[in-house]
Formats: C-alpha cells, sequence, structure tokens
C-alpha cells in the first residue's frame, strides 16, 4: 500500500510538506505543490482520511444546511460559502433542506453522525427547530442571512433595514409619492426587517406606512407575479415598486409589461440581491446588492475560530448592501 512516506520520497520533500499540501495548510510554493501532485497522481496515492480524522480528531468537514438550492440566492451563497471554506482547507457536506423545519433537523442529524467540526446555515423561517435540539450544542456553529431578532448565536447577516431604507432612498430620490412593496415571507425576520427599514425611510418623509401597499411574495418569480396581479388590480395603482429580492421583481416586470404598463416610464421596480440576470433582464433590473463573498468569507472566518477555540472580537457581524442603478428605475412623470 501506498503511504504518505513514499509520496514525499518520490516528489523530494518532507512528509510535513505533502500533508501540508494535501490538507491546503500553510504556505508552500507553486513548484512545490506541483511536484507534490505529480508524486500523488503517479503513484495514485489516496490518503485514509477517516483513519486519519480517527487519529487527530479532526476530519476537515463542514456543514451546510441550505433551506433550498434551488433559490439562486442561496446556490451563490452555497457557491461562496464552499470556496471560502476551501481556501481555509475544510471540505464541505451540503444539505438542501427544502424549507422544511423537519428535514432540516434530520439532516442536522446526519452532520452531526459524519462528524463535522462545524455547521453554518441560514434557518428555514423562524419555525425551524434547530435551536430546539440539545444536539446542536456538541458542535461551533454560525447562523447566516436569516436571523432573529435579538440572535444570541453567532451571526452573519446582511443589514437588512439598511437594504430595505437603500430602496426607499432611490425611489424618493426619484421623486415618487405612491409605493409598494412585495415583500417575502413574513415568518423569515430578515423580510420583516427589509419592510422596516422600507416603510421607516418613506415615513421619514412624511408617507405613512398605511399608504404603503404590501402584499407577501415567496421569493420567486411566479409569487411576483401573482403579487403583481394584486397590485395593478387597484383602481390607482403605485408608481414605485419595491420587491424584496429580484426573482419576484422579474415576476412583477412581466405582469407589468403583460398589462401594457411600461417600466420604467410608468412604474419604477427595484429588487434586492444583484441576481446576475439582472443586467440582461429587459430592462436590466435596479437593485440593492448583497456582498455574498463577503457573507461567505465573514460567516466561514468566524466558524473557524469557534472551531479553533480562538479569541473572537465580535459574535454577530452585519454586512453592508449597496445600490446598483439600472433601467427599471426613472424619474416620477406626471401621468
Amino acid at each position: 500500500m501506498v503511504s504518505i512516506r513514499d509520496v514525499a520520497r518520490l516528489a523530494g520533500v518532507s512528509v510535513t510538506t505533502v500533508s501540508r499540501v494535501i490538507n491546503r495548510r500553510g504556505k508552500t510554493s507553486k513548484a512545490t505543490e506541483e511536484k507534490v501532485w505529480r508524486a500523488i497522481e503517479v503513484l495514485q496515492y489516496r490518503p485514509n482520511l477517516l483513519a486519519q480524522g480517527l487519529r487527530s480528531q479532526k476530519t476537515r468537514l463542514l456543514g451546510l444546511l441550505v433551506p433550498d438550492i434551488d433559490s439562486p440566492f442561496f446556490a451563490r451563497l452555497a457557491r461562496y460559502i464552499e470556496e471560502a471554506a476551501y481556501q481555509r482547507g475544510y471540505n464541505l457536506i451540503l444539505c438542501n433542506v427544502g424549507e422544511d423545519p423537519k428535514k432540516e433537523r434530520h439532516y442536522l442529524e446526519v452532520l452531526l453522525q459524519r462528524q463535522v467540526e462545524g455547521i453554518i446555515f441560514p434557518r428555514v423561517s423562524d419555525e425551524s427547530l434547530l435551536f430546539r435540539i440539545p444536539s446542536l450544542s456538541r458542535v461551533p456553529y454560525v447562523v447566516l442571512d436569516r436571523t432573529l431578532e435579538h440572535e444570541e448565536a453567532p451571526t452573519v447577516k446582511l443589514d437588512n433595514l439598511a437594504a430595505g431604507a437603500l430602496a426607499a432612498s432611490h425611489l424618493l430620490e426619484l421623486g415618487h409619492k405612491k409605493f409598494a412593496c412585495i415583500s417575502g415571507p413574513q415568518k423569515i425576520t430578515v423580510c420583516r426587517e427589509r419592510l422596516e427599514g422600507f416603510l421607516t425611510r418613506l415615513a421619514q418623509e412624511g408617507i405613512p406606512s398605511r399608504d404603503v401597499l404590501v402584499v407577501e411574495g415567496d421569493f420567486k418569480i411566479e409569487g411576483g407575479r401573482k403579487a403583481m396581479e394584486i397590485i395593478l388590480s387597484l383602481s390607482s395603482p403605485p408608481f414605485a415598486l419595491f420587491c424584496m429580492n429580484d426573482m419576484m421583481a422579474f415576476g412583477a416586470i412581466q405582469v407589468a409589461k403583460e398589462k401594457g404598463w411600461r417600466v420604467p416610464e410608468d412604474i419604477s421596480v427595484i429588487g434586492l440581491d444583484n441576481n446576475p440576470l439582472c443586467e440582461v433582464f429587459s430592462p436590466p433590473l435596479t437593485t440593492v446588492a448583497q456582498p455574498f463573498d463577503r457573507i461567505a468569507k465573514e460567516g466561514i472566518s468566524l466558524l473557524c475560530k469557534l472551531i479553533e477555540k480562538k479569541k473572537i472580537r465580535k459574535k454577530s457581524i452585519t454586512v453592508p448592501p449597496y445600490l446598483i442603478v439600472r433601467q427599471s428605475t426613472a424619474p416620477f412623470q406626471e401621468q
């Protein structure tokens, strides 16, 4: 059986260097890495990760619980989390829980059985069962994105109050006076926070929340379409619309076009996330952007510090959003 010593001998390096290259820990030159990987390929060396884990009590595995992998938001977030974990020498086990609290609980137990060293997750909603499970305390964890008010767990999230306020400020600066919002499910804290930020900013300009039409959506294109059908059925529809994610904004704009409304001439629409499709959609979508890469890096960094029992300066990290103006919003024009 080929051993790590055989690889080191063929590559002309130490066993420690081979281990460092395989586990992506510490610094080695590109030339050295190439020699090691070439030796591994020639010898067809496959490290016994199970045995290594038993000896060191470290599996180099992290678990990621994703509410809905079909969601472009969570798909992008998962990609950045995987990359951030890889850069720190960890492998990722991804579990799609399908917005189901019971399935979320099941996969938590699966991850614990697999001896993961840490878990990172956006909970499915406020209905999540995770914090009712004593076994969660067995491993370090970080809550990402879908946090609760007054969350005591380690968290990394977008500043959702600021995101809602940023959308409102942009529409106000364009001179709009009648507003609507297609929200995400209100059982999810981030949706309530985004709505609070949006309504608070409008109230600062003398527009009370009772004058703002809010229709609940589901973060999907079809949910945006259904919500827009309701909005445009009014005798006096609004001229400015904030959608709490880009997918609902796409659906809303589709319905507006089908009913003869021009975007942005008749109604301005702003989304949230900065989905890659925003640039190629017609019209290109103005959006409040989430820095996915930073959220993922902060989350993995915090989780690694917990795993390594390092001192943590901040247990809760909030990442600011930023505005990207495209062609779906325009100055208000009297009809």
